[in-house]
């Protein structure tokens, strides 16, 4: 599929071998934290924040304790602030980007064009009288582009040159996202201030005095805030992030509540700018793409921390949730799971009909009534592995119908390019299977094809097994999924072994691999499954 790449002017590489610890993964339902757009001091203020004691009704099993899942309780509704940041972690290969499924030639994954209504009473807010010369005089230069009049203090260089017209290439891209003709939005021009030094805004007239505390950027009505950011990643992203909810609430009529506001402002303003070229909708593939960002740094932190989160649980984001920089990293990370995923695609992208007239949240969650227990699964999955260049299209867990062993046993075939896939055979508990695995395949291109077979290679780990390592995990479908998912926690097979389930269920089976590795995959291999011999 194409990416949508737009010009202001006109094989990945398997990284070096990477040995990563093995860790127990501890997931907690998190208390909802305080709302806002924020960007810590250091990357250590994240860190530090010390774990709270959840309550019971609220916990995610962890890996060790599994516990029953509570009942779906219905969101609360409420409004969003805006967007923080933190650094990030160690950087991964080249892979796949989420705006690989914004193929303009694919429009089968997009909701009809929508006609835009009226804006939204905080699209119609009071206008600020702006007296150029006097803004002149302050220190405050003005650059313009279609869609963006932007006043800046910050000296003048490139980066900040070119801020609006990258803008105004975005707004072509969200249009396209929501499928809303280009032509409504034509004469569309946001105001946006970057500022460097407050008082001259203020002194200046541009800073309202009835704006809201904020730590990084604010957006109302038709105008912008952000402050000056030492990352010119960061203050591109924010930019487009405050964009966004001015964007939606023009041509959407709001921007619902706030885990959605926020996390559609994330996923839209996630990009890469390379070559006079920006791509929104990303998922970075290493770090050194998005200096500031650390929305996967955040997720990666609060799960070893005990503070994993469920869809319910972000989806009950309150208004002042988003004065912290957590909420930013789950809120991303939910919209980037529901866009990203083959099977909540399409529905997730219909959401945004429902704006002016629905409880956003309970809409969602009818939308997805059908397959919550396989999406909160799925959820599980992602969050456990997320890094850079996740692959959400081949990491999708592929289902089958199940039966019984056959007397004689049975054969699968499994691609070496895809996550988790069922077997479609039940296995049960207290007998005991011969899995035998046989077949070649790639499991990366580096200088060369490395080779692998069930056993894996030890020149290279993933989760302490060997890369490409076969690997399995038994769930019972037929139960309703408690505690955390056994996907989550593979059990190595290699080239043979008798196993003894514990507990009845369908045998899935995958190769020890990142999800962003995946891409560079080739090949099958073959596991012949029968009852061991009494």
């Amino acid at each position: 599929m194409l990416s949508i790449m737009v010009g202001l002017h006109g094989g990945k590489q398997v990284g070096r071998v990477m040995e990563m610890r093995e860790a127990k993964v501890v997931f907690w339902l998190g208390l909802a934290v305080l709302a806002g757009c924020g960007r810590p001091s250091s990357p250590e203020a994240v860190l530090s924040v010390p774990p709270q004691a959840p309550p019971v009704e609220t916990r995610l099993p962890s890996t060790s304790e599994p516990a029953v899942s509570p009942e779906p309780q219905p969101p609360k509704r409420s409004q969003p602030r805006r967007s923080g940041s933190d650094e990030s972690v160690a950087p991964l290969p080249e892979r796949r980007s989420l705006a690989d499924l914004l193929d303009q030639d694919d429009n089968d994954t997009f909701p009809p064009p929508l006609v835009p209504g009226e804006p939204s009473p905080q699209a119609r807010s009071q206008t600020i009288p702006i007296d150029d010369a006097k803004v002149a005089a302050a220190g405050i230069r003005k650059i313009t582009s279609q869609h963006l009049v932007l006043y800046t203090d910050v000296a003048e260089e490139a980066d900040i040159e070119d801020l609006p017209e990258i803008f105004s290439i975005a707004v072509a891209q969200w249009c396209h996202y929501f499928g809303i003709d280009p032509l409504h939005v034509a004469d569309w021009q946001m105001t946006g201030f970057l500022m460097q030094e407050r008082n001259r805004f203020e002194g200046a007239g541009l800073l309202p005095a009835d704006l809201p505390p904020f730590l990084n950027g604010y957006q109302r009505g038709m105008y912008l805030w952000a402050y000056q950011q030492p990352d010119a990643y960061y203050r591109r992203h924010l930019l487009l992030h405050e964009g966004v909810h001015g964007f939606m609430h023009q041509f959407l009529g709001g921007i619902g509540p706030p885990w959605y506001a926020e996390g559609m402002a994330e996923l839209l303003a996630t990009h890469r700018w390379q070559e006079g070229q920006i791509q929104v909708a990303y998922m970075p593939r290493d770090r050194s793409e998005t200096p500031g960002w650390g929305r996967i740094r955040i997720v990666q932190d609060e799960l070893q921390a005990g503070r994993g989160m469920m869809p319910i649980s972000i989806m009950n984001y309150g208004p002042q949730a988003h004065l912290q920089n957590e909420p930013y990293g789950w809120c991303w990370a939910l919209a980037a799971f529901l866009d990203g995923h083959p099977d909540y695609r399409e529905r997730f992208r219909s959401l945004h009909h429902r704006i002016r007239h629905a409880d956003l949240t309970q809409a969602c969650q009818e939308l997805f009534a059908s397959d919550w227990i396989d999406l909160n699964e799925q959820w599980q999955i992602f969050v456990v592995d997320l890094d850079y260049g996740y692959d959400l299209e081949r990491a999708a867990v592929q289902r089958k119908p199940v039966t019984s062993l056959p007397p004689g046993g049975a054969a699968v075939v499994l691609d070496a390019d895809r996550g988790w896939q069922s077997t479609g055979i039940r296995l049960e508990a207290g007998t005991t299977y011969r899995l035998t695995a046989s077949g070649r395949y790639q499991v990366a291109q580096n200088n060369g094809v490395w080779w692998c077979e069930p056993g894996g290679v030890t020149i290279q780990y993933y989760r302490g097994q060997p890369l490409g390592l076969l690997v399995g995990a038994i769930r019972d479908e037929s139960q309703p999924l408690t505690g955390l998912s056994p996907l989550t926690r593979p059990e190595p097979v290699g080239l043979s072994l008798e196993w003894t389930p514990q507990t009845s269920g369908t045998l899935y089976l995958k190769i020890n691999e990142s999800p962003a590795r995946l891409a560079d995959n080739q090949g099958e291999l073959t596991i012949r499954i029968e009852a061991a011999a009494e």
